[in-house]
């Protein structure tokens, strides 16, 4: 069995996992000037990485490699404490796990996502950063060392900003924590691009959407934002994954 090795340096934290030429160095930077608490989760049912969640403080850094192939997607919550039952519990983008890690539980809605799909072989990676679950903070992914177009992916605008009051996903003190996206927030076929509405001709963006491409024109709008939000790179990137960038 492979193991893990964990070095801790000031506010830098690394995990070294999946070994070798064929691992893909994710690096995490936290330019918030609050605490968050990334997450991870492996997609299509595969083993998940060596921590599914983590505490990252203010200009903090943490490393962790993904094998090849792999498929999933990142995210961070927010206001998070452990409640007076000890279950650890976040403002936004809870995963419901009741700890600091996921063990292999999606983010709650609204949640800004990282969504990475890394082939065998690496001919072409391809990733995004996505408000199609809505958003909770600003985020972008840099790929570093690859080939080809290689562009950040990013959404660094403070969509709450801008969210309508009828998104808005507020706290216990009133402020507007987060931005639901229309999809999650009304649940119909025009905003979810299902049945009837399940092709990119029957589902053009709507006005919720244009707000989110408005604040963040690198980043998924809402589920048929290919051309706008999705981008490719060849020859084997590492990624950085920055909040508040």
């Amino acid at each position: 069995m492979m193991k893990t090795i964990v070095v801790v340096l000031s506010l830098s934290l690394t995990i070294l996992s999946f070994g070798g030429a064929h691992a893909v160095k994710i690096s995490f930077k936290n330019h918030c000037p609050y605490t968050v608490w990334p997450a991870t989760l492996t997609s299509d049912g595969k083993p998940q990485l060596s921590t599914t969640g983590f505490k990252l403080a203010s200009h903090g850094n943490f490393h962790l490699d993904t094998p090849v192939p792999w498929n999933g997607r990142f995210w961070a919550r927010t206001g998070c404490s452990t409640d007076a039952s000890g279950k650890f519990v976040c403002t936004t983008a809870d995963c419901g796990s009741g700890q600091v890690t996921c063990n292999g539980k999606g983010g709650i809605p609204p949640a800004t996502l990282a969504e990475f799909n890394i082939p065998a072989g690496r001919g072409q990676d391809f990733y995004d950063v996505s408000l199609v679950d809505g958003f909770n903070l600003p985020m972008s992914v840099t790929p570093h060392g690859g080939t080809g177009t290689c562009k950040t992916g990013s959404c660094p605008a403070n969509v709450k900003a801008v969210c309508p009051s009828e998104l808005q996903k507020k706290g216990s003190d009133g402020s507007v924590v987060a931005c639901l996206s229309a999809c999650v927030k009304f649940g119909t076929p025009q905003y979810c691009c299902t049945p009837p509405h399940e092709t990119k001709e029957k589902c053009p963006p709507t006005h919720y959407s244009q707000i989110f491409h408005n604040a963040c024109p690198n980043a998924y709008s809402y589920a048929y934002d290919d051309n706008k939000g999705l981008f490719t790179c060849n020859g084997g990137p590492n990624y950085d994954i920055t909040f508040c960038p």
